[in-house]
């Protein structure tokens, strides 16, 4: 068995985030939305969008103000006042991270400068040279001027699973990152992933940064055919599947510049 996984500093923005470190506590990241929230404005941090030092930062800031030492907290009350203070980070985000770091690893290049924002303004494209991330969701990942579609057989690291018009109303958009492949003989036979994501099982408390694996049965069969598992739950048990499933655009796709 060959694998192949993304470069070592995309690997980091994975790691950076599911441990985030205050003090000698590691925390995973929560998952933060913010359509939940309604903000539609003001720094990434607030809107699902920080990085892992922002994030930090930005938690430290609350707990200055509120008096509390957060290196004293248990990890879980941790994980609790950052979902308390909206500190998190969205799909989106979490993917244009990972692949801006692939894509640097590359060509020492910036991802943002190549990146087209669909059906927005000439002003609006101006603030996206200024807020690249913000400006992202997985739509504009997911659209055929930033990515093309790929096959399963010839998937490896660094595409990506646009989830698109899924949930009941259909209105909602998801995406997974593929951080390393299992090959048998040059063929596709596993699948690992990564996300952000929350659960309905999770609670309030404990969604975030997630991993998966899509365990390759037929290669000639689509996406859904194949075996998905995370957290040890497969089919309707498997959240994330449930996701996929019953979304109207299911699409394995790979950055143009990539």
């Amino acid at each position: 068995m060959i694998s192949k996984t993304l470069s070592q500093s995309a690997l980091d923005v994975v790691k950076n985030y599911a441990q985030m470190s205050f003090g000698d506590r590691k925390i995973n990241c929560p998952y933060f939305n913010n359509r939940r929230s309604k903000v539609r404005a003001g720094l990434r941090v607030v809107i699902g969008k920080g990085s892992p030092e922002e994030i930090v930062d930005e938690a430290n800031l609350f707990a200055l103000r509120e008096k509390i030492d957060l290196k004293n907290l248990q990890n879980e009350a941790i994980k609790q006042f950052l979902v308390d203070h909206n500190l998190g980070l969205d799909c989106s985000a979490f993917a244009y991270y990972i692949l801006a770091a692939e894509y640097a690893s590359k060509t020492k290049t910036k991802l943002s400068s190549k990146i087209f924002y669909p059906n927005i303004g000439f002003l609006r494209r101006l603030l996206t040279k200024l807020r690249p991330v913000e400006n992202i969701g997985v739509k504009t990942l997911a659209h055929e001027k930033n990515s093309r579609l790929v096959s399963l057989s010839d998937i490896a690291p660094g595409d990506f699973v646009s989830i698109l018009n899924s949930g009941k109303e259909h209105n909602l958009n998801h995406i997974l990152v593929i951080y390393k492949v299992e090959y048998e003989e040059n063929t596709p036979k596993t699948l690992y992933y990564t996300h952000s994501f929350q659960w309905s099982t999770d609670g309030k408390y404990n969604h975030g940064i997630k991993t998966g694996r899509i365990e390759i049965t037929n290669i000639q069969k689509t996406l859904l055919d194949q075996k998905w598992i995370e957290s040890e739950k497969t089919t309707e048990e498997n959240e994330t599947y449930l996701r996929a499933s019953d979304a109207e655009v299911l699409e394995l796709r790979r950055l143009n510049v990539l």
